[in-house]
């Protein structure tokens, strides 16, 4: 097993107002909490990933553990998450899949011997000037 971190530098955010919200956030899902949300208003913001890898032993791909990753093993993923924040409780409306599926060993095992983190750069406004949301895939997100 093997320690990676990602970073997640989300840009061109939407705003604080959507539909009927008016006071937007956006955060990063650490198994059933939003964490190190952000106002929908920010310039932009990095969330910074830890995840563990492991060999799945049916597919030889790689299988991401911990608290970040959801999904399979075959079909796992981030979850980049749109709400607002009422005290502690996050009032989810929306939701941004990351796939981690097509990270395969020859990206992973340089950043992991080196130590260095995989790094993506997402636009977080969809087509229609709101938030983000589904599966992010081609020109929102570019992997370094």
């Amino acid at each position: 097993m093997s320690d990676l971190t990602l970073l997640l530098h989300c840009r061109n955010l939407p705003g604080t107002r959507f539909d009927d919200k008016t006071a937007v956030r956006l955060g990063i899902q650490k198994g059933v909490d939003v964490v190190d949300d952000v106002p929908g208003d920010a310039p932009s913001v990095t969330f910074t990933v830890q995840l563990r890898v492991t060999k799945n032993l049916k597919t030889g791909k790689p299988n991401f553990l911990g608290r970040y990753a959801h999904g399979t093993p075959e079909e796992r993923f981030l979850y980049l998450s749109w709400g607002e924040r009422k005290g502690a409780a996050f009032h989810m409306f929306r939701r941004a899949k990351i796939h981690l599926n097509h990270l395969d060993w020859n990206v992973l095992e340089p950043a992991i011997k080196s130590g260095r983190p995989i790094e993506a750069r997402l636009d977080m406004t969809d087509g229609k000037g709101g938030p983000l949301c589904a599966s992010v895939r081609g020109d929102k997100i570019t992997w370094a």
